[in-house]
């Protein structure tokens, strides 16, 4: 009796935990008891041809709305007289270590308006984060011919991702994504105090010892392929594919009927610092590109970007340049790429004035228009808002 009295104890202990860890979620992030979301890829679906956000959906601190953005509750259509602003990219644009509401675009609209109300300005922003971790600049094509030109936007915000140019394959559009995607009910009933556990043991590791776990990841995934098979020299085709998307990129902005701004990509070793440790954490991501590979493409695709935006014409932030300027790497990077709150709200300051910029001129284009169209005896289009 013995055995079978410690195995109800133990059943017992271990359904006790997780329903204490899906109480502490849902408390914390307001996470459903019995939610189907298991993990951050579960905030993505595969809808309208496009991989986009799941409606509603919630994992942990990161939550999306009714329309799969990562934000507050908005409609589809915009309000008259606001300026809609989508941003598009990777986890970088959506927030990872920011707390709820400190992503760049958050902060990019709260920016925007307390500049508009000192200056008894007639605009109003409205910054949607269209943002979801993983996706690669054709997946974000995908989503601005669908869902994203749905939205009606004004200006769409690009933050791109060159470290994906590096990775075993190039990036494409989704192909192994099925058409329904729906979260099975079984999900909910699986354990969610495993990752807990796992997490908090990583996290009582020194430093040294992740180290050494992750350079054995990378190692594993180097034997996987033959000699050579690594990036250590920046693949010239890479670069030039990551070119050609770009400017896809600016054209399809344009097809959808708003105005690109493009971004460069910063890094907490743009500033010539250099932490091995942290390289090889950035790495384990991509570890087809050498960390000296990852960083160089990382500093030449910069160069690409502000060529793409000359050619084009369209208005560039050089977020890489100012944030390495600044020095404080290790205050405006959560870890090799991505932001503290300090960094996101370094980049909404960046964009602020290029956006408003942006706004006015084009504001004051079509008015001229307008002007011109009026005294030749044409009917000027009537301004529903926006930059309509």
């Amino acid at each position: 009796m013995k055995p079978l009295r410690i195995l109800v104890h133990l059943l017992v202990f271990v359904l006790v935990l997780e329903l204490t860890t899906r109480i502490d979620e849902r408390l914390r992030f307001g996470t459903p008891l019995m939610s189907r979301v298991l993990s951050s890829e579960d905030l993505r679906e595969f809808r309208e041809g496009a991989v986009q956000g799941r409606p509603n959906a919630r994992y942990q601190k990161w939550g999306l709305n009714e329309l799969g953005l990562r934000g507050p509750s908005t409609t589809r259509e915009p309000r008259p007289g606001v300026i809609r602003i989508v941003t598009v990219g990777a986890s970088e644009t959506f927030g990872m270590a920011e707390a709820e509401g400190r992503e760049y675009p958050r902060q990019l609209e709260d920016s925007l308006n307390r500049a508009a109300e000192g200056q008894s300005s007639t605009h109003r922003f409205e910054v949607l984060n269209a943002s979801l971790p993983g996706m690669s600049i054709p997946s974000i094509l995908l989503g601005l011919r669908g869902h994203i030109r749905s939205l009606s936007p004004d200006v769409v915000v690009v933050y791109p991702s060159p470290s994906f140019y590096v990775d075993r394959e190039a990036p494409h559009p989704p192909t192994d994504v099925q058409p329904d995607d729906t979260l099975s009910l079984s999900r909910a009933f699986r354990p969610r105090v495993l990752p807990r556990i796992v997490d908090a043991a990583k996290s009582l590791l020194p430093a040294a010892a992740l180290d050494r776990l992750r350079e054995r990841d990378i190692q594993k995934s180097i034997e996987e392929y033959p000699p050579g098979w690594r990036f250590t020299s920046i693949p010239q085709d890479r670069l030039a594919l990551y070119s050609q998307h770009l400017r896809e990129m600016v054209g399809t902005v344009r097809s959808i009927g708003a105005e690109p701004i493009l971004m460069t990509h910063g890094n907490a070793f743009m500033d010539g610092t250099r932490n091995e440790a942290l390289a090889r954490a950035w790495v384990r991501f991509y570890p087809r590109a050498t960390a000296s590979t990852l960083i160089a493409f990382d500093s030449v695709a910069r160069a690409v970007t502000l060529q793409v935006a000359k050619d084009s014409g369209v208005v560039v932030v050089d977020v890489a340049a100012d944030l390495a300027r600044s020095g404080k790497g290790d205050h405006l990077y959560s870890d090799f790429a991505h932001f503290t709150e300090l960094g996101a709200a370094r980049v909404a300051t960046d964009l602020r004035d290029s956006v408003r910029a942006l706004v006015d001129r084009t504001t004051r284009e079509r008015d001229v228009a307008g002007v011109v169209l009026q005294a030749s005896g044409s009917r000027a289009p009537r301004a529903t808002g926006g930059l309509q």
